[in-house]
């Protein structure tokens, strides 16, 4: 079942997220994105027509690196948006437009490290994935700490569960103490995996049943890895 926090991305009435300010070079800080599972959704941008936009500069912060970073042909079955045959017109320009912005703003949360931003979907354009690369490491995610039981929930709101070397930021649908869990309650809002010199991160959306997986979205972070790192 659809998750309707998560705009679709081939859906001109959905709309498209809005870019991240860039963060001014002299004080380079992490993204400001928000978490919130209400702003999820994935930003359509350029680089789905298979050319990956790179960034680069001399920042050091977080361990930045200089160096291209391209983006795989796809990951898994996943392949780049505007390559889809399913996908229209207006999408693939919104591609063009939105992917060069988030790198560039990726580049600068980062202190100018390379980094590469693009969209992808299955065959079917069910479940979209939008992946984030940086030469840089990554903290782990945070949230603050929920006492689930202590408010009558059986889970807290929001979560970060480790799956190996993947960090998942996971959204639960309230369940009272006590009551079953239905099927795809869960859902992946970003995994990310981190080393000394590389971050990959996917944020998911669409219709379909991938991010209602947390367990699957993060082995399709390391589907990603397996092929940049």
């Amino acid at each position: 079942m659809a998750d309707p926090t998560v705009p679709n991305p081939v859906d001109p009435s959905m709309g498209s997220t809005p870019p991240v300010p860039p963060v001014p070079p002299s004080k380079p800080a992490l993204s400001s994105r928000s978490l919130a599972v209400g702003v999820v959704g994935l930003v359509v941008g350029a680089l789905a027509v298979g050319i990956p936009w790179a960034t680069s500069g001399s920042g050091t912060a977080f361990g930045a690196e200089s160096g291209a970073l391209k983006a795989p042909a796809s990951i898994g079955a996943y392949v780049p948006l505007a390559q889809n045959p399913k996908t229209d017109a207006a999408t693939a320009k919104r591609i063009q437009t939105s992917d060069p912005i988030s790198a560039k703003n990726l580049s600068a949360a980062y202190g100018g490290a390379a980094t590469t931003v693009q969209q992808y979907s299955d065959a079917g354009l069910e479940n979209f994935v939008e992946l984030e690369a940086v030469r840089a490491q990554s903290p782990t995610p945070f949230l603050p700490y929920v006492d689930a039981a202590s408010i009558g929930m059986d889970k807290p709101t929001q979560e970060v569960d480790t799956f190996g070397h993947v960090n998942c930021l996971v959204a639960n649908t309230p369940v009272p103490a006590g009551q079953q869990e239905q099927p795809g309650s869960s859902s992946a809002v970003t995994c990310e995996r981190t080393s000394a010199h590389l971050t990959i991160r996917l944020r998911f959306g669409g219709d379909g049943d991938l991010m209602h997986s947390p367990q699957q979205a993060a082995a399709l972070v390391d589907t990603a890895w397996n092929s940049m790192s």
